[in-house]
């Protein structure tokens, strides 16, 4: 890395760069001194020239390595890593292409091997979603953003995040909780697709309540997650892990909310009671989870307008038995939205039990919008004003007709 002044700086930068050309890097600090309002990344300092042609920077960058050769043990550059990372081109596994961008979103350019080096597809002019009238680009206030790793999914394309768009109103005022996945649109539909709220953590023990509409159409055929939520680490077993599959198509077709009740949860949980198929939503609906005094969780499926609930997942005591909030323990939740269309991952049971199968033809779509936590104290679940969260607290009126884990109105 280089400070501003184009100086060689002892700063962090990746662990694979240990072994890296310092004619490279000298490369990258004779632009660094030239430019010096930018930050600079590893081995592609040159790539912060974001004027300058990618082919351009490219023979340069290459140019020098080649009169400092430096072995390594990789054949091809897997998907979403850096193919400079050693400090010499280890050209990128076949189907992925070199392209230059801000992948931290943070100012620093450098290198990717990814599918396309075209930017996410324009927004479709109709989402074909009734709860998702428009469909905009994620912007800063957007609570999502493509995630850093998968599970159950493998991929020489590694993770993507091409597809999915915030949902905003006939006005176009987004909303900053929502996730709007159009598979149809793209031209190679196949890959471990991954979005999280990274930015947006939670402590389930301060949830009383989480609201959300959800709507899906051609998804039949595919191991689809609109949402669901977990805490890091995953504790085995599924059942005590304290993940949350709102809506998931698994066992697919038929599309459930699963707690892992037939993997090692406690007397009493039910889930897999069926919200529909994965061919489609029939229209968007309603969901709602709620956690009472002592610690009992349920997930009620409703008419958009929240009636005609019923109850489609109880986990008695779940507060207290699963890892993330048991002994002590208060570890943070994020959500999750994904569509895992490739191949398994060596060891992970996922995917043969969710009957998933790679479908390079899906027109698989779908919408989770507003998205609100009910805080269980008078302090909200996110406390900054300010912050791009904030959209996720409970909105005054969010409180009328709240649930318990029973479903009984209270």
């Amino acid at each position: 890395s280089f400070d501003t002044n184009g100086t060689l700086a002892l700063a962090v930068v990746h662990r694979a760069m240990a072994p890296f050309s310092f004619a490279l890097l000298a490369a990258g600090a004779a632009f660094a001194v030239a430019h010096d309002d930018v930050n600079c990344e590893g081995a592609a300092c040159l790539a912060q020239d974001v004027d300058a042609d990618q082919s351009t920077l490219l023979q340069q960058l290459r140019e020098v390595s080649k009169h400092h050769d430096l072995a390594s043990p990789n054949t091809c550059t897997g998907g979403n890593s850096d193919p400079w990372a050693t400090g010499n081109e280890v050209p990128c596994c076949a189907g992925l292409t070199e392209c230059k961008g801000d992948w931290h979103h943070a100012g620093t350019w450098s290198f990717l091997c990814v599918t396309t080096c075209q930017a996410n597809p324009e927004p479709p002019a109709n989402t074909g979603m009734t709860s998702c009238s428009k469909a905009v680009p994620m912007g800063s206030s957007s609570v999502w953003s493509k995630a850093a790793s998968t599970q159950s999914c493998d991929s020489s394309k590694g993770v993507r995040g091409d597809g999915a768009f915030q949902c905003a109103d006939a006005s176009g005022v987004a909303d900053g909780s929502s996730i709007y996945v159009n598979m149809e649109m793209l031209q190679d539909k196949v890959g471990c697709f991954v979005w999280e709220t990274l930015d947006c953590q939670y402590p389930m023990k301060s949830v009383k309540r989480i609201d959300f509409d959800v709507e899906w159409d051609g998804c039949n055929n595919l191991w689809m997650a609109p949402l669901w939520t977990f805490s890091s680490p995953w504790v085995s077993p599924q059942g005590l892990s304290g993940e949350i599959d709102f809506v998931e198509e698994c066992v697919a077709p038929q599309v459930n909310t699963n707690l892992g009740c037939p993997w090692g949860a406690t007397a009493g949980c039910v889930d897999e009671k069926g919200l529909g198929q994965g061919t489609g939503s029939k229209g968007p609906k309603h969901m709602t989870m709620t956690l009472d005094t002592a610690g009992n969780l349920g997930i009620q499926f409703c008419s958009i307008d929240k009636t005609n609930c019923r109850s489609v997942a109880t986990y008695p005591n779940y507060l207290n038995v699963v890892y993330p909030t048991s002994q002590g323990r208060n570890n943070l939740y994020k959500f999750m939205s994904d569509v895992f269309n490739d191949s398994p991952r060596l060891g992970d049971g996922g995917w043969g039990g969710c009957n998933a199968q790679q479908n390079p033809t899906t027109t698989c779509k779908y919408a989770i919008t507003n998205i609100e936590i009910t805080s269980n104290s008078n302090l909200p679940v996110f406390a900054d004003p300010n912050s791009k969260c904030y959209t996720m607290n409970a909105k005054p009126d969010s409180f009328v007709g709240a649930m318990n884990f029973t479903g009984v109105t209270v």
